[in-house]
């Protein structure tokens, strides 16, 4: 076995699996550009080894013992728990359910039953979920670099057709927002998927590729040009949605307590409270859903959309204070939080006036 990933370059059609006896990680590229592309894969061979899991082996045959073969390394998604920032996406998205994860303590993969597409990798914001073979740094040198339109085609694709373009072991591997980062250079890109709905990992591909245009078997991304430049995986999405990739979308419905569960919750900031107002800022919102899991009056609905003006905070919900019965002045609480506090204490018997009166009208009004 190679100590280090292969860079391959193809001409015509190749079955790429067969070099996972030599090596279990590759770049490869099928194309006119082949020595751009050696020389962006060249500064990624540097693959942190350690962290790519043992393949499971049943059985080796005795030549496979001798020379050590049944040792294989396995190119599938890595987490690294410090990265974390437990939004759940990756266990949300999952489409075999390979994940067990711990509430703000671990993530584990359960690799018997993780089916390699990668899609947990294209939906984590903040790279705790990683690909070896699709390092970020390595698409966004691509994205820098490139000659053309980039152009990203599975292994299927290797043995299936002609298709050029650059190797990713599943389209559903890719975050998006290096797509959009990428069209934005010379008006598009795209990602093809040589197989579709025939492909074994065909529901990944769907939930991955919701939202973008699609041409055939390709998967397309349209993007005014722009002067725009990749950074990490978030600073790369901060830039992607000002090209028109969809951000979160919250909405509220009347009970809502202003309690302030969610903001408490929310893992990248996208929801704040000022005032008696629930604001949301649509680019920083995943769509994740932990608000919706934990707010206690189960109010909460989240999408996907474009936004026009996606960095500007916006109104999702809005109450008045509640106001004091005696004197009118204003409480710290909203009329809906009033209400309901109210309802619960009547309903368990307890006394429940003072809960209309300011600190001050509530000590005027004890019998003490």
């Amino acid at each position: 076995m190679s100590d280090k990933p292969a860079i391959i370059i193809v001409d015509g059609r190749e079955d790429l699996s067969k070099r996972l006896s030599q090596t279990p990680l590759y770049f490869a590229y099928r194309g006119p550009h082949g020595k751009w592309f050696r020389s962006v894969a060249e500064k990624h061979l540097d693959t942190d080894w350690a962290s790519l899991p043992p393949a499971e082996v049943k059985t080796a045959t005795r030549r496979e013992l001798i020379t050590g073969g049944f040792i294989r390394l396995r190119d599938t998604v890595v987490v690294d728990q410090a990265k974390c920032i437990w939004c759940g996406m990756c266990v949300r998205s999952c489409p075999a359910t390979a994940f067990e994860y711990v509430e703000r303590k671990s993530i584990r993969v359960r690799y018997d039953r993780c089916i390699d597409c990668g899609l947990c990798n294209a939906v984590c914001p903040v790279e705790a979920v990683k690909m070896p073979s699709l390092p970020d740094g390595f698409l966004a040198e691509l994205i820098k670099t490139a000659p053309g339109p980039l152009k990203f085609i599975c292994d299927y694709a290797f043995q299936d057709g002609d298709e050029e373009g650059v190797r990713v072991k599943c389209i559903a591997a890719i975050p998006k927002q290096y797509l959009y980062i990428a069209a934005a250079k010379y008006g598009e890109a795209r990602a093809h998927c040589s197989r579709g709905e025939r492909c074994p990992l065909w529901p990944a591909v769907e939930k991955w590729g919701a939202g973008l245009v699609r041409e055939g078997r390709d998967f397309v991304v349209r993007a005014e040009k722009a002067p725009l430049q990749p950074g990490d995986r978030w600073q790369t999405r901060m830039l992607a949605v000002a090209l028109g990739m969809s951000v979160g979308r919250v909405e509220v419905a009347g009970g809502c307590t202003l309690c302030g569960a969610c903001v408490n919750v929310c893992p990248t900031d996208a929801l704040s409270i000022k005032g008696f107002e629930l604001r949301l800022t649509p680019a920083l919102c995943i769509a994740c859903g932990v608000c919706v899991e934990k707010c206690p009056e189960k109010v909460i609905k989240i999408g996907k959309t474009r936004e026009d003006k996606p960095y500007e905070s916006r109104v999702v919900f809005r109450d008045s204070p509640a106001r004091c019965s005696s004197c009118g002045k204003p409480l710290p609480y909203t009329e809906t939080m009033a209400r309901k506090l109210a309802e619960r204490l009547k309903e368990r018997g307890l006394p429940y006036e003072y809960i209309y009166l300011c600190e001050e009208c509530r000590l005027k009004s004890s019998p003490v």
